[in-house]
């Protein structure tokens, strides 16, 4: 099990820890609800170290990463980035990642557990290309923070202003002697930033925003409170509601999908499916009755037949009710749609809502 260098910052701050991906990272500091309204109402720091990062080089890296992935990568300047995918020649899921263009590479934050498979697949497509594909993990860190006072923790940490970043942009910036990638990305559905380094310079960083959390209202936030929020953000998690088997469009990957950039591995099976208006299956949202929440894989039915099964579950602090994402057949998924989940033995009865369940 591998720790994050600020595992003993962590302990000092009373974590009780869990597996994430093979690392062994805080669940929560003690009150994984207060952990939530912080991100809600102010700002949270969380350690997202276990994250894996592909570094994408060489001098045929733009022509060739844009021709093998969903989304127009090609047109990315350096400082820019964008949400894509890699997808089999039947347009399934391989990864999901985030790319960012910096002046000699592209840095993909991804999945840790679908770096392996990426690599091997995207190189089966190199043959004279001057490309390489780096597994660049252990050699840095990432810090988040989530809410709505991130710029102003930032500000402090800073002591500038820094400049209104767009969503994905990101640029190098010193901060507490070390240099600093600072990302705009939210994965909890409020204002975001990601601070990407070392893991040298981790505690450091950490020290430098934490001396200011009394003036932002800030604390440190666990992987407890953080997959709540981000199932009230309806952003789907590969591993759990996306795998191998999943086409994008039914995971509602849109944002993934560029449809006028040309070609690219699986392309023909998205045209197919956009060009007929609709997937046989998606990914909704659901609200369900009483308090008990399904295990995942939970069958979710209609009085007729079943229709689908549960990925993930939580109880909603914003909606103050249990909810989950699942897969549901085409009949079944217009919002207000009446269905039965099977959990635990037990019938739950659940209501189809568009997604995202919560808006900042």
């Amino acid at each position: 099990m591998q720790r994050s260098a600020l595992y003993a910052i962590q302990q000092a701050l009373g974590a009780t820890f869990t597996a994430v991906s093979g690392w062994e990272m805080p669940a929560h500091f003690g009150d994984p609800q207060a952990e939530y309204h912080v991100v809600r109402h102010s700002v949270g720091l969380c350690d997202l170290s276990y994250r894996g990062l592909v570094r994408v080089s060489g001098a045929d890296r733009r022509r060739f990463l844009h021709a093998m992935v969903s989304n127009d990568t090609a047109s990315l300047q350096p400082g820019q980035g964008c949400y894509a995918t890699f997808l089999t020649n039947k347009g399934r899921l391989v990864a999901d990642f985030f790319v960012y263009a910096d002046t000699d590479a592209y840095l993909l934050d991804l999945e840790p557990q679908t770096i392996q498979p990426f690599i091997a697949a995207v190189e089966e497509f190199v043959i004279a290309d001057d490309v390489t594909f780096h597994d660049a993990s252990a050699s840095w860190g990432l810090l988040s923070l989530q809410g709505p006072r991130a710029a102003e923790l930032l500000t402090l940490a800073f002591a500038r202003v820094l400049p209104e970043l767009p969503r994905y942009a990101h640029g190098v910036w010193d901060l507490a002697g070390h240099p600093v990638r600072l990302i705009r990305r939210s994965h909890t559905g409020e204002l975001g930033y990601q601070l990407l380094a070392s893991p040298e310079a981790l505690p450091a960083l950490w020290e430098v925003l934490w001396q200011h959390r009394d003036a932002c209202d800030a604390r440190a936030v666990g992987a407890e409170a953080l997959e709540v929020l981000r199932i009230e953000a309806g952003m789907p998690l590969f591993g759990r509601d996306m795998n191998e088997e999943t086409i994008p469009i039914e995971a509602n990957l849109l944002e993934a999908i560029s449809y006028t950039k040309g070609c690219y591995i699986g392309q023909e099976v998205i045209a197919r499916i956009d060009a007929r208006g609709h997937v046989n299956r998606k990914l909704v949202g659901l609200l369900l009755d009483g308090n008990t929440l399904p295990q995942h894989g939970a069958r979710i039915d209609t009085p007729e037949r079943e229709v689908g099964w549960i990925t993930s579950t939580a109880y909603s602090s914003a909606l103050q009710q249990p909810i989950a994402l699942g897969y549901v057949r085409r009949e079944a998924f217009t919002p207000g749609t009446r269905l039965q989940v099977q959990a635990n033995g037990t019938t739950v009865h659940a209501t189809v809502v568009e997604l995202p369940f919560y808006k900042s």
